[in-house]
């Protein structure tokens, strides 16, 4: 005997795009009590419904289907309760056998609990999950849909592997399903082959559904492929040119490749069809710092946060901000910082209560919170070789990853890791319950207020411990933040009123070079070669002060030149502007050569062009310095007052190199005078300062890693102690005596 939904089933077989009909299936499924199919045809009624001549088909249900959540959980990689659903659904299907969708969800929970090696096929499942499947192919009303959907859930649960196994199955099978081929593209990176998912992505692109290709694009480009993103984008704006969703992106993935005058262009294209447009508004706002101007882009952006909601992520828009303005003194930035963070943390009622063990001696639990395991991002660069070093047998380790972009270093931070979580889509609430769910005894906090940063999560304590590292060179100004992890030099116990947090300091520096992949030197420079002072930070750092100062080191040596590489100086407008302000300072064009953005391994050979590095200020380098040491390129540094003005300091003294330290303007441009004097050296000895680097601490990522976690064994002793500490000073025993950097005179 056919129940009413197998009516319903095999008249949406014949004719499946019939609101009316989904929503008599939604009515029957709430009838029977099973909320996650009733909420998936409602669903179904509202996506036809809302197509062109899709008309209402009826009333909507749109009712409450209970508090059992909906088929989103079975993209997680467990689930509690599972096995009561299943028996509700094995029931279900007694009743009604030909229910494709109930059969397709206990595929799923069944699968959700199979055990079976990562390369999953047919054979290697359970047979109860095979069957399951099998029979939800055989009713699907949609060809591919259910093969579509595991894959889906396997992807969206981590399982990369099962995904591929599901959705490659689809890849002959016509019409072609474009959007299990961009699944099927995102899961194939995640495993590492590269070249099949392209193939994915190209087919997946073949689409002509302006919807899809919108949503195509924008996860083309979270992996990184920025040219075939705008290529869909184009060919969405060929079949609807008025898109809003679409010219947004378009403008968003120009200013990400730094083709800035594209981007305002569309942005006041986007502010033409639609006066007031938040995300071209806010985009025309920051304008001035990609192309360099930190002060008016801090003006700008403080006018757009004045005007909205004060918990908005504006005002990390504005503490970034802060950090390269050369006007404002270290206390005003600090204190900037904890105005901006007051609103967030008045907001939540931290936790307060933990079921953490308060032993001193147990294995530990580490929490760290970053999307930024990927490509060539700082933060992968210093974290990546700690992960791979981790002493696993005295901690735990737990990673939250918040970011989309996936690729090989994002692998290779999954494979270290204890236990691995795709957090970028759950809110602050549902990160935090998972988190406390985990026991996680100490969290790290890895992006402060850049891009990817959750600090709601911190403000709503996460774990007893908390604290910040590597990603952002201040404090954050959030108060539940109970550490800033640092060094002598950039956070020492003197400069403590400008932190919120604990300072808990490393010996030698806050950050090791360990590259992961191999640069080799350059070749030597001729002899006879003009001196070349360079600079390869972004364009924000390049301060009117350090113009200033620049054109004072040129001016002293006649002869030499300046090479600044950045990504913003692909623009020709930026060009321009940079060679007006060394023109205020009386530096001719035709001394200064721009460059814009190039591969990593390029860039690093970029090096070979140069001699001498030139440290901005307030915002100095980091991994730009750290990368000139390493191709043989000395650094000249001023030592300012705080974290993001210390941190050349803090490399130059680790690496025994104290003399390249300065401690105001004067004895900055005699150090780069006096260096250029020894240009003939320099050239001819890019392999000992390599040497030198390798042998001093700052490449010493096998002790630094120990020092590290002997810092965090510190944090959880001071917490179960109740001490309330608010300094871990360097070890005496481990401690480097950096060298104060002195005056020209």
């Amino acid at each position: 005997m056919q129940t009413a939904s197998g009516k319903l089933w095999r008249a949406l077989r014949d004719s499946p795009a019939q609101v009316q009909t989904w929503l008599d299936l939604a009515q029957c499924y709430a009838d029977r009590k099973l909320p996650w199919q009733a909420a998936y045809a409602e669903r179904q009624a509202a996506r036809l419904a809302s197509r062109p001549g899709g008309g209402s088909g009826g009333s909507g249900l749109r009712r409450d289907h209970g508090t059992t959540g909906d088929d989103s959980l079975l993209g997680q990689a467990s689930l509690d309760g599972a096995a009561r659903i299943i028996e509700d659904f094995v029931g279900a299907l007694q009743e009604d056998p030909g229910d494709w969708l109930t059969w397709l969800y206990l595929a799923r929970l069944r699968d959700m609990a199979d055990s079976a090696p990562p390369q999953r096929n047919a054979k290697t499942m359970r047979p109860d999950v095979r069957k399951a499947l099998e029979r939800a192919r055989q009713l699907e009303i949609i060809p591919g849909e259910s093969l579509h959907w595991l894959g889906v859930w396997r992807l969206n649960a981590g399982d990369a592997a099962g995904a591929v196994a599901a959705l490659s199955q689809l890849v002959d099978l016509r019409p072609l399903r474009h959007g299990s081929m961009m699944y099927l593209g995102e899961a194939l990176l995640r495993v590492g082959n590269v070249a099949a998912a392209e193939s994915a992505f190209t087919r997946a692109s073949l689409s002509s559904n302006p919807d899809f290709l919108q949503t195509l694009a924008a996860r083309v480009y979270a992996n990184n492929y920025w040219p075939e993103a705008i290529g869909i984008l184009r060919k969405l704006l060929d079949l609807r040119p008025d898109s809003i969703p679409a010219l947004a992106l378009l403008a968003k993935v120009h200013w990400e490749v730094y083709e800035l005058s594209q981007a305002q262009e569309v942005c006041r294209r986007i502010l033409k069809l639609e006066p007031g447009n938040q995300d071209a508004t806010l985009m025309l706002a920051a304008l001035p710092g990609r192309m360099g101007d930190a002060h008016a882009h801090l003006a700008a952006v403080q006018a757009e946060y004045a005007a909205g909601d004060p918990q908005s992520r504006l005002a990390s828009s504005i503490a970034m901000a802060s950090l390269y303005h050369d006007e404002l003194s270290a206390s005003e930035v600090a204190a900037l910082h904890r105005r901006l963070c007051a609103p967030i943390a008045a907001a939540h009622s931290p936790r307060t209560e933990f079921a953490n063990e308060r032993t001193t001696s147990r294995r530990l639990r580490i929490g760290y919170v970053s999307g930024d395991f990927h490509r060539q991002h700082p933060v992968n660069l210093f974290m990546l070789p700690v992960l791979l070093r981790h002493d696993h047998a005295a901690f735990e380790i737990f990673v939250y990853h918040t970011g989309t972009m996936h690729d090989q270093y994002t692998r290779r931070a999954r494979e270290s890791a204890d236990r691995w979580l795709e957090a970028g889509a759950r809110d602050d609430d549902a990160l935090q319950a998972a988190i406390v769910a985990d026991g996680i005894d100490i969290l790290v906090d890895l992006a402060g207020h850049t891009s990817t940063h959750r600090l709601g999560v911190f403000a709503k304590r996460a774990a007893p411990v908390q604290a910040t590292f590597l990603g952002y060179p201040h404090s954050t100004g959030l108060p539940t933040l109970d550490w800033i992890i640092g060094d002598a030099v950039v956070t020492p116990a003197a400069h403590a009123d400008l932190f919120s947090e604990g300072i808990a300091q490393l010996p030698g520096s806050v950050f090791c070079w360990a590259p992961v992949d191999d640069y080799p030197l350059p070749v030597a420079r001729p002899a006879d070669a003009p001196v070349v002072f360079t600079s390869f930070n972004n364009a924000m750092k390049l301060s009117p002060r350090s113009i200033a100062l620049w054109a004072r080191v040129l001016k002293a040596l006649p002869d030499s030149r300046l090479l600044l590489k950045a990504p913003s100086f692909r623009d020709e407008a930026v060009r321009r502007r940079f060679a007006d302000l060394f023109a205020g300072q009386g530096i001719a064009r035709d001394r200064i050569e721009f460059r814009g953005p190039t591969g990593l391994a390029d860039m690093m050979q970029e090096y070979g062009d140069a001699d001498i590095a030139l440290d901005p200020t307030p915002y100095n380098g980091g991994t730009t310095t750290l990368q000139a040491l390493w191709m043989g390129v000395p650094v000249i540094t001023l030592a300012g007052g705080n974290f993001v003005s210390r941190m050349g300091a803090s490399f130059l003294q680790t690496l025994g190199r104290p003399e390249w330290v300065a401690a105001d303007e004067d004895g900055y441009v005699a150090r780069a005078v006096a260096l250029a004097g020894s240009v003939d050296s320099l050239r001819s000895r890019r392999a000992e300062l390599r040497a030198a680097l390798l042998a001093s601490p700052l490449c010493d990522i096998a002790s630094y890693t120990r020092h590290f976690e002997n810092l965090l064994r510190r944090m959880w002793d001071s917490h179960c102690s109740g001490r309330g500490e608010r300094l871990l000073a360097v070890d005496h025993a481990t401690r480097q005596n950096p060298a104060h950097p002195t005056s020209s005179t």
